[in-house]
């Protein structure tokens, strides 16, 4: 049995892919997407969007010359951030052992063996029932959106986001 701990609110967990495509395709400072990064600052600050702690580390290992969601991340971290919770750690173990050798995890950060986000997403997300939005395929086995499927996770797109929201352009009249 699964518990809602959630109280009938739906709370989104969004994985770094899902950052990066927010940023790159809704800039934050052009005032077109404003709705959007309201929306999203405001569910922070009501605690219903958040990410893990796994994702706050791989957004500051980043080493271009990008740094907004790195302070983007640092400004929320207090509402957005949560530590990834021992339930979270047990259900992701599962997911590591089936999934280690099919390509879901990085090769070169496993070579240097570094720990990757998406198994404790998937993780925390069963665990307290959210829905993980993430812009990776759809369609490739080994990809977020399948393992989370094959884990009863449910997971969108940031679009499906957007549209589940209720957010969107409108042309003046």
């Amino acid at each position: 049995m699964q518990l809602d701990f959630n109280q009938g609110q739906t709370i989104y967990v969004i994985d770094t892919n899902g950052l990066i495509n927010l940023d790159y395709l809704f800039k934050y400072d052009n005032p077109v997407f404003k709705a959007i990064w309201d929306e999203v600052e405001e569910m922070i600050a009501q605690g219903t969007f958040r990410t893990i702690d796994f994702v706050e580390y791989e957004i500051n290992s980043y080493e271009g010359k990008q740094d907004f969601l790195k302070n983007w991340v640092k400004k929320w971290k207090k509402h957005f951030v949560v530590k990834t919770d021992g339930a979270s750690i047990n259900a992701a173990i599962p997911i590591v052992n089936e999934e280690y050798s099919t390509g879901f995890f990085d090769a070169k950060k496993q070579a240097e063996g570094k720990e990757e986000a998406d198994p404790y997403l998937i993780g925390y997300c069963k665990v307290h029932n959210c829905v993980l939005i993430t812009n990776e395929s759809k369609t490739k086995h080994n990809k977020i959106p399948a393992v989370a499927k094959k884990n009863g996770v449910k997971f969108i797109d940031i679009n499906d986001f957007l549209n589940e929201r209720g957010l969107r352009m409108e042309r003046k009249k």
